[in-house]
């Protein structure tokens, strides 16, 4: 114990003053003013001002929030109103808009999704057909070990008679 408080007191001499550190004698000192004065003390309304600044930045965070909100479903609704107006609807619309440059472009996308479909489509079938092999192979596996068993259940009597 005495040698801990000695290594402390050494480390404590060889930091210089200006890392921070106060040797013994000036801590001393300040807890002497420290007991006859009083500390300083914070402003009076220190506390009632933090809370405000607290209050203030949720306040101001919220209407950013809520604007950022408003501002989304805005957005939302004008791209709504747009597909609303440029899509067509009639038959008229679909007359007048498939002889000018949106009615190619059209047909154009309506290939490439009748092409992607048709791809799907395919796939699809290939699929089903994978599956109907496998669950045929399953089928003649579970006959397999029917049999097998049934064989096996032959010989089981067989010995039992003869022994």
């Amino acid at each position: 114990m005495i040698h801990n408080i000695e290594d402390k007191h050494k480390m404590y001499e060889r930091q210089s003053p200006a890392a921070g550190m106060i040797n013994e004698e000036e801590l001393a000192r300040l807890i002497e003013q420290v007991e006859e004065r009083e500390m300083l003390h914070a402003p009076v309304h220190l506390k009632e001002n933090v809370l405000l600044q607290v209050r203030k930045q949720r306040q101001r965070t919220q209407k950013i929030q809520l604007f950022s909100y408003r501002a989304k479903v805005l957005a939302g609704m004008a791209a709504a109103l747009t597909v609303l107006f440029l899509v067509p609807v009639g038959e008229r619309e679909t007359e007048r808009t498939s002889n000018g440059i949106f009615g190619h472009v059209l047909r154009q996308e309506q290939e490439a999704v009748d092409e992607v479909q048709q791809g799907a489509l395919e796939r699809q079938r290939q699929i089903d057909q994978a599956w109907q092999k496998y669950q045929e192979e399953k089928e003649r596996e579970n006959a397999r070990e029917a049999y097998f068993h049934g064989i096996e259940n032959r010989i089981k009597d067989f010995r039992e008679r003869i022994f």
